[in-house]
């Protein structure tokens, strides 16, 4: 049971080294296109779970492309304690990678390292809408939107 107690109190603890000061910003470039993230006004609540607004733009030419929106992690409350939604990624050949903490809206999940500054944020729509899709600068059949940024 103290493990446990303990297990909850890092989960805790490294949810809110995450913290960020400012706006954080991020530029990526794929087939011609700008990608650009925006995270700004970090908190966290009085349970411990921590949120963020987001701003996302795609840009080629003419065309422009945005997404806004406020990301809340994933938690579980149970007998009164929080835990945060931390996964463990593995890379092609199974090796662990850090974890990280997943964070939600309606309509996106973000992925930000669970320790320390956000160096590498993961942006994946659950799916575009097909007037999100119309307006994309990206492949228009594409119904989901996946890009990672790293700093």
């Amino acid at each position: 049971m103290i493990k446990k107690i303990a297990f909850c109190a890092l989960l805790l603890c490294g949810g809110a080294s995450q913290a960020f000061d400012g706006t954080q910003k991020y530029v990526t470039k794929s087939a011609g296109v700008e990608h650009t993230l925006a995270l700004s006004h970090w908190q966290v609540d009085r349970k411990g779970v921590p949120s963020f607004d987001y701003s996302y733009q795609q840009q080629a030419g003419a065309c422009s492309f945005k997404l806004e929106g406020h990301v809340v992690a994933g938690f579980e409350e149970q007998g009164g304690k929080v835990e945060l939604e931390v996964m463990n990624p593995e890379d092609e050949n199974g090796k662990e990678l850090p974890q990280v903490l997943m964070f939600y809206d309606d309509t996106l999940t973000m992925s930000l390292p669970l320790k320390g500054a956000p160096r590498r944020v993961g942006l994946n729509s659950t799916r575009l809408t097909a007037a999100q899709r119309a307006h994309s600068c990206g492949a228009g059949s594409k119904e989901r939107l996946a890009v990672s940024f790293r700093q």
